[in-house]
C-alpha cells in the first residue's frame, strides 16, 4: 500500500508582504495558521417539467468566493507594532501562505491582500502572552504552484 506524504506543519507557513518591491518576510511567531475558502451558493428548486408530481431537485448556483483566517502564536515585544499596525490599517495587507513539501509535490503559494477583522492579545497565569489574528481576503486568493 502506498502511503501519502503527509505535510508537516512546519511547511506550511505565513508570510506578511511589505516595502516596494514587495517583500515578503515568515510570521515567525504564527504558530497556528489557518486559512479558509469559501463558495457561496444560491440555491433554486427546479421541477422536473417531465414529471410534473416529481419531487423536485435542488441546483446550486454559484454566487461568490471568499477567503479569510487567522494566524495565532506568541507576541514578541519587536513584533507587536506590526500587529498593531494591521489591525489599525485602512489599506489591505498583502500575506502569503507557502506549502513547501521535502518531495516538491504539491509545492507552491496563496497569495492575496488582507484586512485584520480582530486582533485579540492574551496571557494566562503570568506566562507568554499571545495573539490571535483574524483576517478576511480583500480581493482573489492565487495559487502559484512552485516551479
Amino acid at each position: 500500500m502506498a502511503e501519502p506524504a503527509l505535510l508537516p506543519g512546519n511547511r506550511f507557513r505565513a508570510y506578511r508582504g511589505s516595502g516596494s518591491p514587495l517583500a515578503y518576510a515568515f510570521v515567525c511567531l504564527a504558530q497556528s495558521i489557518t486559512l479558509t475558502i469559501t463558495n457561496a451558493y444560491e440555491d433554486a428548486t427546479v421541477a422536473d417539467c417531465d414529471d410534473p408530481t416529481g419531487i423536485p431537485d435542488r441546483k446550486s448556483v454559484l454566487t461568490s468566493r471568499s477567503w479569510g483566517g487567522r494566524i495565532a502564536g506568541q507576541v514578541a515585544a519587536d513584533h507587536l507594532d506590526e500587529l498593531r499596525a494591521d489591525a489599525a490599517s485602512e489599506d489591505p495587507i498583502p500575506y502569503q501562505f507557502r506549502t513547501d513539501p521535502k518531495t516538491g509535490a504539491g509545492a507552491g503559494n496563496w497569495t492575496g491582500n488582507v484586512f485584520v477583522e480582530s486582533l485579540e492579545i492574551t496571557k494566562s497565569n503570568n506566562g507568554i502572552v499571545s495573539f490571535t489574528c483574524q483576517f478576511r481576503g480583500d480581493g482573489p486568493l492565487v495559487w502559484a504552484a512552485a516551479s
